[in-house]
């Protein structure tokens, strides 16, 4: 029977141990890489700063030093560009709501400091975005390259501080690319192609939940097991 509740209690303490809900916010600097229909790459492009803001749930899994966490993101992003030939210039901003699954790995403690690395992949749908060429001004919601669904794969560090004995304060840099978003409307011949290429700096707080029921159930378990 002891060997029973001993199970029973590893179990409970897996399945609510390190339940943690965050919300972050930072900085993108973010960079167009487009080609053309004929396969040219617009260059003289330039990075901007836009904004960007996140929150969801993570908890551990299998150990205290590996988290799986789901979020919510508002990323944007944009470019600045000129030609010098046609005496052009261009700007695009752009909106997109991301659903992101991420993994963290907790590499290195020291002292209450944590050192961990971070990978995550998201799927981001545009809201609003517009490009601007010379004196107009153009919706890029109907726009395939942009229209179309975005997946971004991105990694990165940071490091952790507790400010209290459920919550953290953290920063972290990623770095993220697209992957290549395509003229989708039925010419198979056109090489036209965007990837958003993204560096990410961000502060952000995680909290405990169940932290309080997880040593609740244990100790009456404990409790339970020692009456026998």
């Amino acid at each position: 029977m002891r060997n029973y509740f001993s199970l029973l209690i590893i179990f409970v303490s897996i399945s609510t141990f390190s339940q943690e809900v965050y919300v972050e916010a930072g900085k993108t600097d973010a960079t167009f890489e487009f080609t053309n229909s004929q396969g040219e790459e617009l260059e003289n492009l330039q990075h901007t700063m836009h904004n960007y803001v996140r929150a969801g749930y993570k908890r551990s899994f299998f150990t205290e030093n590996f988290d799986v966490s789901l979020g919510l993101g508002y990323n944007s992003y944009g470019a600045i560009g000129s030609t010098d030939t046609l005496n052009n210039f261009f700007k695009w901003d752009v909106d997109y709501l991301a659903i992101e699954l991420g993994l963290d790995y907790d590499l290195i403690k020291y002292h209450d400091f944590v050192f961990f690395i971070k990978a995550s992949a998201s799927l981001e749908f545009l809201v609003q975005g517009t490009q601007t060429i010379n004196n107009r001004v153009i919706n890029l919601t109907d726009v395939e390259e942009f229209d179309d669904n975005a997946i971004f794969l991105r990694g990165g560090a940071g490091f952790s501080y507790p400010i209290s004995e459920r919550s953290r304060m953290y920063i972290q840099y990623s770095y993220g690319s697209s992957l290549a978003m395509n003229d989708d409307n039925g010419n198979s011949t056109s090489e036209e192609e965007l990837k958003i290429k993204t560096h990410m700096v961000g502060i952000g707080l995680v909290v405990s939940v169940f932290q309080n029921q997880t040593e609740d159930i244990e100790v009456e378990i404990e409790n339970d097991t020692d009456s026998e």
